[in-house]
């Protein structure tokens, strides 16, 4: 990937980027009825499919036609192998340490029938594509032409933010796990200098996260 030119133009519009993501959900406020709509069983499907897809898929192909630094890639299986072990260590160690988010996972098992199918395909779909170009690839790429540092800065950033915007766990022993988790995916993503593999990755996680919600 080449250097791009103006480097601070450039972190501008990735964070730029990132701010539109985390507001694109609040034009849900403009409904009618925005009270009953938040309490649906389908919203966080209604927000996946319907906004943050979308929003994520117009600013990469846009991003890719003038910027081209943030590459889909090809898929490495082998290069896989080391974070999807580490991944399953800190879910399993989350099952022990997380027990305070009991709210979250007794509201979502409350989901039956087509609801939880379409929760289930954000989950294990829609959300790695949508967080990955988020937080992997606009958020790390703000600070990736920075050298070491500029690097590590954004990793960390990017991986607070993506903590941070899971606002469904209470726990902050999840929240540090979870943190950590943006931390591998940002150096599968720097590793493979691509977005497949923390995209799978992701999703693979996640897959793992909804067998376990639905024994």
């Amino acid at each position: 990937m080449e250097f791009p030119k103006d480097r601070g133009y450039h972190s501008f519009i990735c964070v730029l980027a990132f701010i539109g993501y985390f507001f694109s959900s609040f034009s849900l406020l403009l409904t009618p009825s925005p009270a009953a709509l938040f309490q649906s069983s389908y919203i966080i499907s209604l927000i996946s499919f319907f906004i943050y897809l979308p929003y994520c898929l117009i600013i990469w192909f846009a991003y890719q036609k003038n910027i081209k630094l943030m590459p889909l890639g090809h898929l490495q299986w082998n290069t896989l192998k080391a974070p999807f072990l580490a991944l399953l260590g800190l879910y399993f160690m989350s099952l022990f340490l997380g027990s305070e988010d009991d709210t979250w996972v007794t509201e979502i098992e409350s989901i039956t029938g087509f609801a939880f199918f379409l929760f289930a395909l954000s989950v294990i779909f829609i959300a790695p594509i949508t967080e990955e170009v988020i937080f992997r690839g606009f958020l790390l790429n703000a600070g990736m032409w920075y050298g070491n540092i500029g690097k590590w800065v954004a990793t960390i950033i990017s991986s607070l933010l993506f903590a941070v915007m899971h606002t469904q766990y209470e726990s902050i022993t999840t929240f540090i796990l979870i943190f950590i988790v943006g931390i591998v995916f940002c150096q599968v993503r720097i590793a493979t200098r691509s977005l497949i593999a923390p995209i799978v990755l992701h999703g693979i996680h996640n897959t793992i996260s909804v067998v376990f919600l639905m024994l």
